[in-house]
């Protein structure tokens, strides 16, 4: 997928989910970033909750959309928040861009709306 296609459908996907909460409808984008941070087994990360790091993610994926442009930004973005939102037990976590196939993951179910 190119880059170009993959912020469209980044771009798509989050209007659509942010459109409904302008027209008085839920908002889904936080939910589905949560739903896809479950489905990467976020939960037994034993760190901040699913629903904390979705409702930071938004905002990143809101300034993608509306800023740079760039998903490759957005993803290590993502990743340095799954990096500074992980339990850290004994000093001994991998580095944030360890996280990077994470946040891709957790993106690409976000995009296919899951």
């Amino acid at each position: 997928m190119s880059t170009d296609t993959a912020f469209t459908s980044l771009r798509d996907r989050f209007e659509m989910d942010r459109g409904g909460a302008a027209d008085g409808r839920h908002d889904l984008a936080a939910e589905r970033l949560e739903r896809g941070l479950d489905a990467i087994g976020w939960r037994s990360a034993d760190g901040s909750s699913s629903e904390e790091v979705a409702s930071v993610a938004v905002h990143i994926i809101a300034e993608c959309v509306h800023g740079h442009h760039d998903v490759e930004i957005a993803t290590q973005a993502l990743a340095d928040l799954l990096y500074q939102s992980a339990a850290m037990l004994d000093g001994s976590m991998f580095s944030a861009s360890a996280f990077v196939p994470a946040a891709e993951e957790v993106l690409r179910l976000y995009v296919a709306g899951r």
